[in-house]
């Protein structure tokens, strides 16, 4: 490496126009000197837009600008903590002496104010004495003594005015006069009580003539419930009897929980007996003499009334003429049904035939799951098409039974068909029984 004091000798040949138009301007003399000072001045550049430049010199001016800051801003705080102190000190302070001077008992601003608002010998005070005291305009005017004062000139035309209008006031009050005020406003105090009382008479009888019917309307709701009860009630007593002529056992469990939480839907149950080869399986009966239930409602109820008795099909009964419109006298969804029940043969105690039926076709299908359940030989297919009779024949039932509502003349004809139908039914019955296994 060279020392700085050994000569550096270089041989440039320049071929960059810039350069070489700046050294031509020159003499050829001085052109050597002339591209070495050029070269020193692009050194000196090129040091400093280096990142390599030594940071010891920027660190050093660094601190003597921190110590220079310093060591003034310390000696600010100390010129301004004696300045302030000299200012605000308690015994010879600048702003203490100041604001006595201007505002302590015997300042400027004190003696202005007491120049102005003093409560003796203020300037507001006189000025309030001058225009409102007792020696004032106003004053002398109020005084009731000064009989040229406005309250003695008041009471002067006050009781001028009185005394003119004195017998005026006096007929406006008077009751034999028949046109005074008074007269008037009894006559027109009269005509609204009347009014009054008639509005209110009529609005009574309104009242009375609304809680009448309202009592009727009660009064028939009571006997609508009562006669609910009273059916539902017959129609117990038949099925118990049906259900014990086939040693089934019957309940009737209206009104009474079951297994789900809060139910008490499902009036009666029947379960099946000894002989029935499916012994303990329960059939769910509803009973409704009302006449708000559709379809779904009704569906929705007998499930609800399954699962709450536990029971594998339900039936439900409706006080004929009560039954929703699509169901008819005889109707099957799955394996459970929708029949009506005529109320005057209940109460003649004459044979329901669509409680019956349906009654006995729900056992003969509990039967048959039974047995297929204990995997028994059995001909489904002959219990299907024997089935299908019986849905036929309740179809013609219900037919014939709706002629025999409407046809009087030939009731006699229709029975004999009747009884010919129900016969059909115990034999299609009988023949699924026959085929059942023992």
């Amino acid at each position: 490496m060279n020392s700085h004091k050994d000569p550096l000798i270089l041989s440039l040949e320049i071929s960059d126009p810039l350069i070489q138009e700046f050294l031509l301007q020159f003499p050829e003399d001085v052109r050597e000197q002339k591209a070495l000072e050029a070269l020193k001045v692009g050194v000196i550049a090129i040091q400093s837009a280096s990142p390599s430049l030594d940071t010891r010199i920027v660190e050093e001016k660094f601190r003597e600008v921190e110590g220079d800051i310093r060591e003034n801003v310390d000696a600010f705080k100390d010129e301004l903590k004696v300045r302030l102190e000299q200012y605000f000190k308690t015994e010879g302070g600048s702003v203490p002496a100041f604001i006595e001077k201007h505002f302590g008992e015997n300042g400027q601003i004190s003696r202005i104010l007491d120049a102005y608002f003093s409560y003796e010998k203020g300037r507001l005070v006189n000025i309030m004495e001058g225009q409102v005291g007792p020696n004032s305009f106003i004053g002398r005017q109020m005084d009731p003594n000064n009989r040229e004062g406005l309250i003695s000139q008041v009471e002067k035309a006050v009781e001028e005015i009185l005394k003119g209008s004195s017998s005026q006031i006096l007929s406006s009050f008077s009751l034999d006069d028949e046109t005074s005020a008074l007269s008037r406003l009894k006559r027109s105090v009269r005509e609204e009580i009347e009014k009054l009382q008639k509005i209110t008479v009529e609005h009574y009888s309104e009242i009375r003539g609304i809680l009448e019917k309202e009592k009727g309307r009660a009064e028939e709701a009571v006997k609508g419930t009562s006669k609910g009860r009273e059916f539902e009630d017959s129609l117990y007593e038949y099925l118990a009897r049906t259900a014990g002529a086939m040693e089934d056992i019957s309940e009737n469990c209206a009104g009474a929980k079951g297994l789900v939480a809060y139910e008490k839907v499902g009036d009666y149950t029947v379960t099946l007996g000894e002989t029935s080869r499916a012994p303990g399986k329960k059939i769910v009966f509803e009973a409704k003499k009302a006449a708000n239930y559709n379809m779904k409602k009704t569906l929705d109820e007998l499930d609800r009334a399954k699962r709450n008795r536990g029971a594998e099909i339900g039936i439900f009964l409706f006080c004929k003429g009560c039954e929703p419109l699509e169901a008819g006298d005889f109707y099957r969804t799955g394996n459970d049904f929708i029949v009506t029940v005529d109320e005057d043969k209940l109460e003649s105690s004459e044979t329901l035939l669509f409680l019956e039926a349906a009654y006995k076709i729900a056992r003969t299908l509990i039967v048959t799951k039974a047995r297929e359940e204990e995997e028994e030989a059995i001909d489904t297919e002959y219990i299907r098409s024997e089935m299908e009779n019986i849905m036929l024949a309740m179809k013609n039932a219900s037919d014939i039974y709706t002629k025999a509502n409407t046809i009087r003349n030939s009731a006699d004809s229709i029975e004999k068909t009747l009884n010919k139908v129900i016969g059909k039914i115990e034999e299609n019955l009988e023949n699924i029984r026959d085929h059942l296994p023992d």
